[in-house]
């Protein structure tokens, strides 16, 4: 009996990865196996020595998997069972065992990849089949129970954990009973050897039903809150945060940490850059979206996300209360002398009210000057503001600047002879002639200026004349044209 009964549990383990829960198994079970309902068939004979016998009344190292028990098996000594544990399950099956004669280990099979350091629970429902009788000559005049006993081992033999269930007692009617045992993967490894053994004796009892088999972590409690109430709902305004903070329940000592969010409190998404004890709604959501925080021992820092292997928090509702969102657009150049118009970009929403930043509430304004300016909107209560910078520009980029005189004296000041112009050359020539016309500066470089020499050798006191020959693009990226002259006077 023993020995099925470990099978079973081992088999749930290692080979089923996902399995629907009923309602009989604990919450946050990762494995919840009922063994379903309606007929089924045997379990595989590489998993268990036990013969499988459909239907009927099993006999010594036999089972079965079915609905009902007969109170008729091997002579009315065993319960009559309409119904597995599950209540109100239409059909629902049972794995009922006839245990082996001998005590004896009967299984020995690795489990990988679990989660290191996290404490796991097994659980599952019990019958003792066999009805209340006086222990005779078939049992050596001692009543034989189910005894359950399971042993977790690391890979190297080194025992991690070894419960001797106390062996179920006969009763006068059917009585379910549940069997629970924990253990905690040490950190250096994620596999583990599960040793099953059954301690009983079998021949006359030792005759079970097993139901609800369930696998689960079992995380330390985690809590959130809101950083400046203790409500699990808060409603605020959109576009603004809101600063969510771990509360007096703190999970796991020293660990990872992942936000999480939803809209619909069944689908969770990782909250944008999330990771430490306190995490900051920038902005809020419009419409209602629910959060919670996992987190878990750094060593699963990968599987932070997987229920198995992380503590899960309350769950805070956060009711975003929507506001009127606009643009103003992008910065803007102004030119000198002229103005500019700024409104809000689309309608919004009835109900709004708004101010710019001159406490003008007319639905544009006017700018002659360069700054920053912006707009407010209020919807019942929630603002929402936009801000635009306007620079001032020469919009004359056709025009460039020459002084009309510079003292090249090595004094370090008006030295050189500089073309000046707002925006940028797509060509350049500039010259510079002396009273016979001839050329006595050239440069096709803005950058390179004249110092007043010629051969390297100072140029007199007086006129000269000069003329700047260049490209620009105009407002349209069109290439444009110009050729502009004059005369400066050279002083020492």
């Amino acid at each position: 009996m023993s020995s099925t009964l470990a099978f079973v549990i081992l088999l749930l383990l290692v080979v089923k990865t996902s399995v629907v829960c009923q309602a009989q198994c604990s919450q946050g079970a990762i494995i919840c196996e009922t063994f379903g309902s309606g007929p089924r068939g045997p379990l595989s004979q590489s998993l268990t020595n036990f013969t499988y016998r459909a239907g009927g009344c099993p006999d010594d190292g036999q089972y079965t998997v079915m609905d009902t028990v007969s109170g008729d098996c091997h002579g009315q000594a065993w319960h009559s069972v309409r119904q597995d544990h599950t209540p109100n399950d239409v059909r629902g099956n049972m794995f009922v065992v006839n245990a082996s004669y001998q005590p004896s280990e009967f299984y020995n099979q690795k489990a990988a990849g679990l989660c290191p350091g996290v404490t796991y629970e097994f659980s599952l429902w019990v019958l003792n089949l066999n009805r209340i009788m006086q222990p005779g000559a078939c049992d050596d005049y001692s009543l034989r129970n189910p005894i359950i006993a399971m042993r977790i081992e690391q890979p190297d033999g080194t025992l991690i954990n070894e419960v001797v269930q106390p062996a179920v007692p006969r009763t006068t009617t059917p009585v379910w009973v549940q069997l629970v045992m924990q253990f905690s993967i040490p950190t250096s490894s994620n596999d583990i050897v599960v040793k099953l053994i059954n301690k009983g004796l079998g021949g006359c009892g030792n005759d079970l039903a097993i139901d609800d088999i369930g696998f689960r972590p079992v995380h330390p409690a985690l809590a959130i809150q809101f950083a400046n109430s203790t409500g699990s709902e808060m409603t605020a305004c959109a576009d603004t945060h809101l600063t969510l903070t771990v509360g007096a329940a703190a999970g796991y000592i020293n660990p990872v940490y992942l936000w999480q969010q939803s809209q619909d409190n069944v689908n969770w998404t990782p909250a944008p850059t999330s990771g430490q004890t306190t995490y900051t709604i920038n902005p809020v959501r419009a419409g209602r979206t629910y959060y919670r925080l996992r987190n878990t021992q750094s060593i699963n820092a990968a599987a932070v996300g997987r229920a198995q292997c992380s503590a899960e928090s309350n769950v805070l509702i956060v009711n975003g209360r929507p506001d009127s969102p606009f643009t103003l657009g992008d910065d803007v150049a102004l030119c000198l002398g002229t103005a500019q118009v700024l409104q809000a970009s689309g309608s919004l929403p009835a109900g709004t009210t708004f101010v710019w930043s001159d406490q003008s509430t007319n639905q544009q304004v006017t700018v002659t000057a360069p700054g920053l300016y912006w707009l407010e909107t209020n919807l019942s209560g929630c603002l929402y503001r936009d801000s635009i910078r306007v620079e001032s520009q020469n919009c004359h980029l056709s025009e460039i600047y020459v002084p009309d005189a510079f003292s090249p004296n090595d004094d370090t000041r008006n030295d050189h002879l500089v073309v000046l112009h707002a925006g940028a050359f797509t060509t350049y020539s500039f010259r510079i002639y002396d009273r016979w016309g001839s050329i006595i500066f050239s440069s096709r470089q803005v950058e390179i200026t004249w110092d007043g020499t010629f051969q390297n050798q100072p140029c007199a006191e007086g006129l000269y004349a000069w003329t700047a020959d260049y490209s620009i693009l105009d407002p349209l990226n069109e290439e444009q044209h110009f050729i502009r002259s004059g005369r400066v006077m050279l002083v020492r």
